[in-house]
């Protein structure tokens, strides 16, 4: 995987893992108060869909922990790689921390390329677009120098 893609991959797992919590708390929004469900079916014999429920939200939990799992991971690494695992290295140390914060604001804090550019005073659509180009070039120089190596530097 190249680190573009590995980079791309982060804010594509934070969406999936905002959208597994979204269809958990959908899923208990039809709760109670008292965190019974509705929908008592037949004669007064109980929740008969509880089982189902259960087994829903269980799976559910469960994708979402993989999800969170993986997503946090995946952070890891690529804050490993910007900064190195001791923060005074990786690719900061290897270029300039401003390519490194340039990827960590976008992949990794979800910042807009607008609001990056901004940051760095100017708000124009130039500036927005070389942030845009400058990340697949850091990009490329990581592939060149190896995530490992950058995050183990």
């Amino acid at each position: 995987m190249s680190a573009l893609d590995f980079f791309e991959s982060i804010p594509a797992l934070q969406r999936s893992v905002d959208a597994l919590r979204s269809q958990i708390e959908t899923a208990y929004t039809i709760a109670t108060p008292h965190g019974q469900r509705f929908g008592t079916v037949g004669g007064g014999g109980g929740d008969q869909l509880a089982g189902i429920d259960s087994i829903v939200d269980s799976n559910a939990a469960m994708r979402l922990e993989t999800a969170e799992g993986m997503l946090l991971r995946r952070m890891d690494l690529a804050t490993d790689v910007l900064y190195g695992r001791s923060g005074r290295g990786g690719l900061a140390k290897a270029t300039c921390t401003d390519d490194a914060d340039l990827l960590c604001f976008h992949y990794l804090q979800g910042e807009s390329w607008a609001s990056i550019a901004r940051r760095y005073g100017a708000d124009d659509a130039n500036l927005t677009t070389w942030c845009r180009r400058r990340a697949v070039h850091v990009c490329r120089t990581i592939d060149r120098i190896g995530m490992r190596a950058l995050a183990d530097s």
